[in-house]
């Protein structure tokens, strides 16, 4: 399937979908193959096994249907990859979400919609190898696997970077400190940015380990945990608070002016996603004019000057509007008098 049309798909789909907080079904075929990404994290964590979260989209048949019927359900696939890992298998096909269909389930689509988010899924079938904590190993997004021999020697291509992570985990986990908190900023700054969220709980650790900022990496990690609590802001369809995920950081004395910068730059950028007003114009003119003045002569300053003055235009727009409306709704009022 083609990567941006996937990518609308699931963003569209996100957006149809309250995250529910029922209790979680325990999901999980004749195959051994998981449906329920949770469930299948909790059995990681208690067998100590890795993950391999394929995402689907069997309606699209082709390499959808292959990856599914020739590999995950074939009878090979338990004993070669049971082992060492747990899987889990969701599927995206549009009938499984829409009302009419048997199968529906709401607060199982809107767990696996919110497993698309978090992951950055853009295409299928694709597959992510994952730590049992859900920490993104590696991806595969082109999946020409015949049977499980071939899948596992696709498996087997990257196992240099599996074995690379095990044992980086291994000293983070023997870490302590200052030590452990630059492991995990490098594991942070080695994890491609549309996976991070599950490393939200390390920038936790990072804040709460270092707190005089002898590292100098507080600001980084506050502004990374900033970037995941706007995203479970938009997850629990609570948009408008997600500004306040970024200028919150703003109160702390470890970020330096490029960390405040992006931070208001941010907020500027969420606020110009809610409804156009003249309230909200204001407050972005105010975002980007605070984000500019911290260091004129930097590029993200620069990019500031220009929306600046596009939102001024924006702006001086949505007075004239409000401005002749007001007058256009008090021309009866005044013709009432008149008479």
């Amino acid at each position: 399937m083609k990567k941006n049309a996937f990518k609308f798909f699931v963003f569209g789909l996100a957006a149809l979908f309250a995250l529910a907080s029922c209790s979680k079904k325990v999901a999980i075929d004749d195959y051994g193959i998981y449906s329920d990404f949770d469930t299948a994290m909790g059995a990681a964590k208690k067998s100590g096994k890795k993950i391999l979260l394929f995402f689907t989209k069997i309606e699209d048949g082709g390499l959808n249907e292959t990856i599914v019927n020739d590999v995950l359900h074939s009878s090979g696939y338990a004993e070669t990859f049971g082992g060492e890992f747990e899987t889990c298998q969701i599927d995206y096909s549009r009938e499984r979400f829409s009302k009419k269909s048997e199968s529906f389930n709401e607060a199982q689509n809107d767990r696996d919609m919110k497993v698309a988010v978090i992951y950055g899924a853009e295409t299928t079938p694709a597959v992510l190898v994952l730590t049992n904590k859900g920490y993104v190993i590696t991806n595969i997004t082109y999946l020409p696997a015949k049977n499980v021999k071939e899948f596992s020697d696709i498996i087997e291509t990257d196992r240099g970077t599996i074995t690379e992570m095990e044992n980086f985990l291994a000293e983070l986990d023997a870490s302590k400190g200052l030590d452990r908190v630059r492991k995990i900023d490098e594991l942070y700054e080695g994890t491609k940015a549309n996976y991070r969220y599950q490393l939200r709980a390390l920038s936790d650790e990072v804040i709460k380990l270092d707190k005089k900022n002898e590292s100098g990496l507080v600001g980084k990690h506050l502004l990374a945990r900033a970037s995941t609590k706007a995203m479970e802001c938009y997850l629990r369809r609570e948009p408008d608070k997600a500004v306040e995920c970024y200028l919150e950081p703003l109160k702390s004395k470890f970020l330096n002016v490029e960390e405040k910068q992006r931070s208001y730059f941010a907020a500027a950028y969420i606020t110009g996603n809610a409804s156009p007003s003249v309230e909200n114009s204001e407050k972005i003119i105010n975002y980007l004019t605070m984000a500019r003045d911290l260091d004129p002569a930097s590029q993200l300053a620069e990019r500031c000057v220009f929306l600046l003055e596009r939102q001024e235009r924006i702006l001086a727009g949505q007075k004239e509007t409000a401005a002749k409306k007001a007058a256009e709704e008090a021309e009866p009022s005044a013709e009432s008098s008149a008479e």
